[in-house]
């Protein structure tokens, strides 16, 4: 037998469909609903109109053209973005005769590896957004430096375990770390060793100051390493740096291989071993140094914390950034 169908029941949900069905057609998509249009123009050797990949200290140009065909613009926003999670605004006034139509250009010079993101909108006499054109333009700098994180060098003396030797050697050209028997087969790769003491002051006499070595010394401090027939490697470094603000520009200002030149040169690079008898001294956390290679490439070593692994040994955490 064929069920009865109880309008009753059924007629609310057919109203609730209905003016679901209104609401849908009534309401404007956020994706048609601006009629702001951008434009980039190849107006110079160095213009780009799309996604682009540069090369460190190339020329870039981005012209472009922001059309309000319904509404005046009163300024046009170019905003940027980069790779570390900084930004830049810079609102341009709009005069009378560009009310609908501004044309511009963003002229620099690459100088940090990774993308950086252009955008450009308009906002209306009220200060309120009106487009963007649905579109931006990504610059991206080409990897012009390497970067080799947490490299970890234990200390030799403290650490010293014939059944279970630490690294305590580094290649700045391969961002490997070595033990002495793994060290004497690639010497010819090998940059610095660290060797390490205790605090000289009393009251901080279990505290360990470690130094950081190149294999030109005239005696390798690290008595029971003979590294005598090794290949030796003529890396210089500066003095270790202790400013407050030294992982800032490790992070954001050594963002290309010109801009680790730049800053490099500031520096006296001629030393070959640190000579700190306190522990905030040497390759203490939180200091950097400078250092450029026997083929000279310039590089910087940032010193992240000295503490111990879990199985009690102690050693130094770097970061190193070198030109490619």
């Amino acid at each position: 037998m064929m069920k009865k169908i109880n309008i009753r029941r059924i007629l609310p949900f057919f109203c609730i469909l209905l003016v679901f069905s209104a609401c849908k057609v009534e309401s404007e998509s956020i994706f048609n609903m601006f009629d702001v249009e951008v434009t980039f123009h190849n107006n110079s050797q160095y213009a780009i109109v799309e996604d682009a990949v540069v090369n460190d200290g190339d020329s870039v140009h981005i012209y472009y053209t922001v059309h309000s065909p319904n509404e005046d613009m009163m300024s046009v926003v170019v905003d940027s973005t980069n790779g570390t999670g900084t930004y830049s605004q810079r609102e341009i006034p709009v005069t009378e005769a560009e009310r609908r139509s501004y044309s511009g250009v963003v002229k620099f010079k690459m100088r940090r590896d990774g993308k950086m993101t252009f955008r450009f909108y308009a906002k209306n006499e009220e200060n309120v957004y009106i487009g963007d054109g649905y579109t931006s333009i990504t610059v991206e700098g080409a990897p012009s430096y390497t970067l080799f994180a947490d490299r970890r060098l234990y200390a030799p003396r403290v650490n010293a375990d014939l059944d279970n030797p630490s690294p305590s050697f580094i290649s700045l050209s391969t961002g490997q770390t070595y033990t002495y028997d793994e060290a004497v087969a690639v010497s010819d790769q090998i940059d610095f060793g660290i060797d390490t003491q205790y605090d000289s002051r009393a009251n901080y006499s279990t505290f360990l100051v470690y130094n950081l070595y190149a294999l030109t010394v005239d005696e390798y401090p690290v008595e029971f390493y003979d590294v005598s027939n090794w290949t030796k490697r003529e890396t210089k470094f500066s003095a270790p740096i202790t400013a407050s603000n030294a992982y800032t520009t490790f992070t954001r200002t050594l963002v290309s291989s010109s801009r680790i030149e730049e800053q490099a040169l500031n520096q006296t690079i001629n030393r070959e071993q640190t000579d700190g008898v306190e522990y905030t001294q040497g390759l203490a956390a939180a200091n950097m140094i400078y250092f450029q290679t026997p083929e000279g490439k310039y590089g910087a070593m940032y010193v992240n914390q000295a503490t111990r692994d879990q199985q009690g040994r102690y050693y130094v955490s770097v970061d190193v950034k070198i030109q490619k």
